[in-house]
C-alpha cells in the first residue's frame, strides 16, 4: 500500500513539475515574444471572424503574439499539418478547435509531450489530454434548441436537423442534445440529419434540395453558423415563413436579418468573442503567473424577435462581440 501511495504521489509531482517547467520557460520572456496560435476548424467561414476578434483583443490587451490560424473547407489533413508545424516550432502555448477527436487527440498528446500547454476552444475533445476547454456545452445547447423548436411547432410535426459537418464532435454533441429533448415529444418525428458540408453554394443547394424534397416539414434545427442562415434564406425563398419553424445557432448578420423577417424563429449564441479571448488570456496567465488553466463555459443566449433589434444595432455599430 505504501509503495502504491508513493507511486501516485510521485506521478502527481512529475506532472506538476512538467507543467510548472513550461510556465517557467516562458515567464522570463517579453510578452510580445510569447507565441500562442489558436487553430480553428475553418478560417474561411464568417463565424471565424468573431473568434478572431476575441483573440486579437486578448493579444492587444496582454501584448502577446496570439493569432488565429487553421484550415479552409474543414480540411483535417491541413489542420494536422498546421498543428504539427507549431509543435516543431516549439510555440509557447496552443489553443485548438479539433476537427476530429480521433485524429487530433494524438496530436494534442504530442504537443503536451513536447512541453507545450494545450487547451481547446469553441470545439472540445473530451477524450484528449487537453488541459482546459473554453466554449459552450454543446449537448446542452442542442437540448435548449430542441425545447424552443418544439414550442414553436406546437409539439408536433416532422423535424430536419442540419449541420455543416455532421461528423465533427460539436455537431454530434448538439445532435445528441436535440434528439434527446425531441424524444420527449411523442408527436414530433426527426426525419434525419442533413450533412451540408462544403462551400456556401454547396451548403445552400443541399439545404434547398432537402426542403423541396420534404414538403411536410414542420421544423428545422440548424446546428451551426453556416447552415442556420442558409436555412432561413431557403425558408424565405420558398414562402415558408410561419409554416416551417427554425431554431439555429450563432448570430451571423444574415441570421439576424432572418430573425427580423420572421424566417428564423430564434438562434442561440455561444459567445464566440469570449471563446477567442479566454484561451489567450488563460494561457498567458498560466505561462507568466502560473495561474492554473481551468475550463470555462461561455453559455447559451437566445436571440429572437423580442431582442433582435438590439443585436442588429450592435452589429451596425461594429460591436465585435456579436457572433
Amino acid at each position: 500500500m505504501k509503495k502504491r501511495t508513493l507511486i501516485v504521489i510521485l506521478a502527481i509531482f512529475v506532472t506538476t513539475v512538467f507543467f510548472t517547467g513550461i510556465a517557467n520557460a516562458a515567464v522570463n520572456k517579453d510578452p510580445k515574444d510569447i507565441e500562442i496560435p489558436c487553430v480553428y476548424l475553418d478560417v474561411s467561414i464568417n463565424f471565424a471572424q468573431a473568434l478572431k476578434a476575441g483573440i486579437d483583443a486578448a493579444a492587444k490587451e496582454f501584448g502577446v503574439n496570439a493569432y488565429i490560424d487553421g484550415p479552409v473547407n474543414w480540411n483535417i489533413d491541413q489542420q494536422v499539418s498546421i498543428i504539427e508545424n507549431y509543435i516543431t516550432k516549439k510555440v509557447d502555448g496552443l489553443a485548438i478547435a479539433p476537427l476530429s477527436s480521433e485524429v487530433i487527440d494524438p496530436i494534442i498528446a504530442k504537443a503536451l509531450e513536447a512541453g507545450i500547454p494545450v487547451v481547446t476552444f469553441n470545439t472540445d475533445s473530451e477524450t484528449s489530454k487537453r488541459i482546459a476547454f473554453y466554449g459552450q456545452d454543446t449537448v446542452e445547447s442542442g437540448r435548449v434548441q430542441a425545447k424552443f423548436l418544439a414550442e414553436y411547432m406546437g409539439g408536433k410535426g416532422k423535424v430536419l436537423i442540419t449541420s455543416c459537418d455532421a461528423a465533427a464532435p460539436w455537431s454530434q454533441n448538439r445532435e445528441k442534445g436535440v434528439r434527446e429533448k425531441l424524444a420527449e415529444y411523442p408527436d414530433i418525428e426527426v426525419i434525419g440529419i442533413l450533412n451540408a458540408k462544403g462551400d456556401e453554394q454547396t451548403t445552400y443547394a443541399a439545404i434547398e434540395n432537402a426542403i423541396v424534397a420534404n414538403p411536410d416539414l414542420a421544423g428545422i434545427a440548424s446546428l451551426d453558423a453556416v447552415t442556420t442562415p442558409a436555412v432561413g434564406r431557403a425558408i424565405i425563398r420558398y414562402n415558408l415563413v410561419g409554416k416551417v419553424k427554425q431554431v439555429g445557432h450563432d448570430l451571423m448578420p444574415e441570421t439576424l436579418d432572418n430573425i427580423k423577417a420572421g424566417a428564423t424563429n430564434a438562434s442561440l449564441s455561444q459567445n464566440p468573442f469570449m471563446q477567442g479571448y479566454q484561451p489567450v488570456k488563460a494561457l498567458f496567465e498560466y505561462l507568466t503567473k502560473d495561474v492554473p488553466l481551468e475550463s470555462l463555459d461561455t453559455g447559451i443566449l437566445k436571440v429572437d424577435e423580442t431582442n433582435v433589434d438590439e443585436f442588429l444595432k450592435r452589429l451596425e455599430e461594429g460591436d465585435p462581440t456579436v457572433g
